[in-house]
């Protein structure tokens, strides 16, 4: 039958079209199914756009900073409409291309909402309305931005896809939450010329990192002008024809804060409601779907990637989770997803991976830690990004690499050699015997290893 497949996914983000290619490389007969854009919101309204803007952004504040001897007459100034319409174009490009691949492994596309009405068929409501059946079906849904709940989304209260477009700039802007959202669009418009407040209620930005990394974080920011207010409550929040007003409790003491915008931050609600499986007993008590270690819900046939499960809300996770659902269906035996890094680009930049130091103390693992100061690095000097740092955590007894961080430009490049090195299981004495090219940001990976077992030569 026409709408009898082998494989639906329904949402066609990184993870589900990822996983839906993957099906269909592998023989099986696959479908996607999409309400909006093929790419999802990563594509579309998250990861690719955002990255386009900061590149914009980064530039101008490289040129504008002036530390590598380069100035203009007449000065630098940035056009945001221009600015803007480019990170759509980029956007836009993409998402051809995903439609592409589609007809290239003979995934079909399916335009519309759907709805499971039992666990092995969807309805879709798209142009035409239409059932399809299915052995197996991934939910991938995604999520969207949570609102304040005494400030709702508005022209003056953005959520992050307000703030990718925006064609006017605003003079003050409040952003409410310290996580990588919110640290990136307080990082884009500051660079442009915007007075950011950004507002976290724990009692430091990134909340998930060690302090070690917020704090070198934070003053790269406000050494630029951001302010940033830690451990802030907000009390109350109205929104008037003039702007954005919150009345906040920082450092014990009440005060009220006006802007012209403010973004919310603040995390994420996962996409479960209304596609039909809110009796199917899958749901935890925040709404993501319940899966085991190989994605798969309670029904055998449904399986659930990306950020409507609980974990680490990130592309890549939800590209390799839908691979590997693909791989497990077609009887491939594929190896679980290794750890997963996060990065946040800004300037300078944020990556992590596996344990962070905290974490390791609270646990009780006996760990040892190197650290390299960029100060240190020849071609963080010549590239003036030598406030950066790369850590890196081991077992003490074994060697095995625990966790790595670094921040610096290019930190979330650097990272993907110690995804490597962990995801092949390699020990930090393995490490070691790599050569990296000099002088590269490489390097400070590597001497970070060298610091930990007392075998560097560069510091």
């Amino acid at each position: 039958m026409a709408n009898e497949f082998d494989y639906v996914v329904i949402g066609a983000g990184p993870g589900g079209y990822s996983s839906a290619i993957r099906a269909a490389q592998l023989g099986l007969k696959t479908a996607v199914i999409e309400k909006e854009n093929a790419g999802g919101v990563c594509l579309n309204w998250g990861c690719i756009p955002t990255k386009a803007l900061l590149t914009s952004a980064h530039l101008l504040l490289k040129l504008r900073e002036g530390k590598l001897g380069v100035t203009a007459k007449d000065g630098f100034s940035a056009d945001l409409p221009a600015i803007i319409d480019r990170s759509r174009a980029v956007a836009a490009r993409l998402e051809t291309g995903i439609k592409s691949l589609f007809k290239k492994y003979g995934v079909r596309l399916i335009q519309g909402a759907g709805q499971f009405t039992s666990t092995n068929e969807i309805r879709v409501d798209g142009q035409e309305k239409q059932s399809v059946r299915f052995r197996n079906a991934c939910i991938a849904t995604g999520a969207s931005a949570r609102p304040l709940p005494q400030l709702k989304f508005s022209p003056r209260v953005w959520s992050y896809r307000d703030a990718l477009v925006q064609k006017n700039l605003p003079k003050k802007l409040s952003v409410i939450g310290g996580g990588a959202i919110g640290l990136e669009f307080a990082d884009f418009y500051q660079c442009l010329g915007a007075e950011v407040t950004l507002l976290e209620m724990a009692p430091h930005i990134l909340p998930n990192d060690d302090a070690r990394v917020a704090v070198a974080l934070r003053r790269a920011l406000e050494q630029r002008g951001m302010k940033i207010l830690e451990g802030t409550k907000i009390l109350a929040a109205a929104e008037s024809a003039g702007g954005v007003s919150l009345e906040i409790e920082y450092n014990g003491q009440k005060q009220n804060l006006t802007s012209d915008a403010a973004l919310i931050a603040i995390g994420v609600t996962p996409n479960t409601a209304g596609i039909g499986i809110e009796n199917f007993g899958i749901l935890d008590e925040r709404g993501f779907v319940r899966v085991d270690a190989t994605m798969q819900t309670k029904h055998k046939s449904i399986f659930a990637i990306g950020d409507v499960t609980a974990g680490k809300l990130l592309a890549h996770r939800a590209a390799h989770q839908g691979i590997f659902v693909a791989e497990f269906i077609a009887g491939k035996n594929p190896r679980p997803v290794g750890e997963i890094p996060g990065c946040i680009y800004t300037s300078p930049q944020v990556a992590t991976i596996g344990r962070s130091e905290e974490e390791l103390k609270r646990t009780g693992r006996e760990y040892k830690a190197g650290e390299f100061p960029w100060l240190a690095s020849g071609m963080a000097l010549a590239a003036e990004d030598k406030n950066g740092f790369s850590r890196v955590f081991t077992d003490a007894k074994t060697g095995e690499i625990l966790g790595a961080q670094i921040v610096g430009e290019h930190a979330a490049e650097l990272i993907g050699q110690v995804s490597l090195a962990m995801g092949s299981e390699l020990l930090a004495d393995d490490f070691l015997h790599a050569v990296m090219p000099h002088p590269t940001l490489s390097e400070t990976v590597f001497q970070a290893f060298a610091v930990l077992e007392g075998v560097a030569v560069d510091y």
